[in-house]
């Protein structure tokens, strides 16, 4: 019997009521399973819990024997923050995901192993939703944890800032309630801190009146308009409203197999109006234009078809102060040439240039949560993906990332410089992996001005860092 087969029977004679999987289980591959494939480890058990009382017992387990720790709710870190090499995994995504939503109060109550999918299907309802992922299969505890950018951003802020509860268990096994009132400190702290304090059994979303159906969609243009394309959606997004987004998407491998320059748009409206809004992207005459009214559940599905689950991948992204049209041009030019130089992969790259809305998300104070970045920058997600499980492929395929974010964070300095620089709430998203989020010192940057505050919270909460698989915070040293 292995050291981890051995681990199942004292966890069920403490009353564990979920499923223990380690390796001799016909289920153990399966339970392996992330987004990114290359982020797959051989863990040693894999308990999908049932309930709060579930998780306590294993991290009690775990901490007791000294066995390393990590949680999966939607698994998609391309890092690997959710599995582990020979520890324990406490796994939501079997269990926990049920959504229940209080019309009156305007409430959702949400699992910690949901995906926003299941949320946005069962708010919408109601007539009611909250911000949530714009890959649907994005589990709602990571986003919601890291900050939280969606559709929605421009009218309701981030995710974080309509997280009204949260329903935790710290690493000594105490199962806590925590909002503006009851554990007050905490709730600063898991708005922004990610999985730093516990885990996160259930989340409570506040909700708001969401229309059945909206304007969006991929607008399709010749690769050679890079230039005019960026410079029309810059000027959209000069006058833009709060019920518009844009997503400007280019890619070295697209629908066809070749290079492909395409616009998503929003408009939280109806068809007529949505199509008069983006006139200037319009006008310019897009080859194919997809955009139509679709049924709100289906917005935050336009992108699964390509980011599918369970393939290699990298992430990383940035911020800017605006796009430059020529900048854009150099940009797509840098990415081709990296994403076509010869490799025994097959290689796709891509940059994401995203529009929300960001004033109102701007308007909280960046010490009002632990999330710093209060600041209109719009973001920017670089991707690739390739075939091959060889660790030279994977280490080539992160090369390259690392040279597109490189070479677009220096070619969108000067644009920085024209609004007067960088600031000390430039701190970046880290649901966008920027760094390796298992350092400490990226963990410093990411949350700014905030980590003193968090480092306080780590030692009260935390203090033997049982929960460092993202951005590891450091408890404080002194009172």
């Amino acid at each position: 019997m292995s050291a981890s087969t051995s681990w199942k029977d004292p966890l069920t004679s403490a009353g564990f009521t979920g499923d223990l999987v380690t390796p001799p289980d016909a289920d153990y591959d399966s339970a392996l399973v992330r987004f990114a494939k290359n982020a797959q480890k051989k863990a040693g058990l894999v308990a999908f819990v049932k309930s709060p009382q579930d998780v306590s017992l294993v991290i009690k387990y775990a901490t007791a024997n000294n066995i390393p720790l990590v949680i999966r709710g939607g698994g998609h870190s391309t890092y690997g923050t959710s599995s582990t090499d020979g520890g324990i995994v406490i796994d939501l995504s079997r269990h926990l995901t049920s959504v229940r939503i209080d019309e009156a109060k305007r409430i959702g109550y949400v699992g910690g192993g949901a995906n926003w999918a299941a949320v946005d299907a069962e708010a919408i309802k109601y007539g009611l939703a909250t911000v949530g992922g714009t890959v649907n299969h994005t589990g709602v505890g990571g986003l919601s944890l890291g900050g939280g950018y969606g559709w929605l951003t421009g009218e309701h802020g981030l995710t974080i800032d309509n997280l009204v509860q949260v329903t935790i268990v710290t690493s000594d096994g105490s199962i806590l309630t925590v909002n503006e009132t009851t554990n007050s400190d905490l709730f600063w702290g898991i708005r922004g801190g990610g999985s730093n304090f516990g885990c996160v059994t259930e989340f409570v979303y506040r909700l708001h009146p969401q229309r059945s159906h909206v304007f969006a969609g991929p607008l399709i243009f010749p690769v050679p308009r890079i230039a005019e394309v960026a410079a029309a959606t810059e000027e959209w997004y000069s006058n833009a409203s709060d019920k518009e987004g844009l997503m400007l998407i280019t890619t070295n491998k697209g629908p066809m197999g070749g290079p492909a320059l395409l616009v998503i748009v929003f408009f939280n409206g109806e068809e007529d109006e949505g199509k008069q809004r983006f006139k200037g992207l319009f006008d310019l005459g897009p080859v194919m234009s997809l955009a139509s009214t679709i049924p709100y559940e289906n917005l935050n599905a336009l992108q699964n078809d390509n980011v599918k689950y369970n393939q290699n991948y990298h992430l990383t992204g940035s911020t800017r102060a605006s796009l430059p049209p020529d900048v854009a041009k150099t940009v797509f030019d840098k990415l081709l040439e990296t994403a076509n130089s010869p490799s025994e992969a097959d290689l796709q790259m891509v940059l994401i240039w995203e529009y929300h809305i960001l004033k109102r998300l701007a308007s909280v104070s960046p010490d009002a949560t632990a999330f710093p970045m209060r600041v209109q920058r719009p973001l920017t997600v670089m991707l690739v993906t390739w075939t091959g499980d060889d660790s030279q492929l994977t280490a080539d395929a992160k090369k390259r990332l690392d040279v597109i974010k490189a070479f677009s964070d220096e070619a969108l300095g000067p644009a920085f410089e024209e609004k007067g620089g960088k600031t000390e709430l430039d701190t970046g998203y880290s649901n966008t992996e920027i760094g390796n989020p298992k350092s400490e010192h990226v963990a410093r940057a990411i949350f700014g001005p905030n980590y003193p505050r968090l480092q306080q919270l780590k030692k009260k909460y935390d203090p033997d860092m049982v929960f460092k698989a993202w951005y590891p915070i450091v408890p404080a040293t002194t009172a």
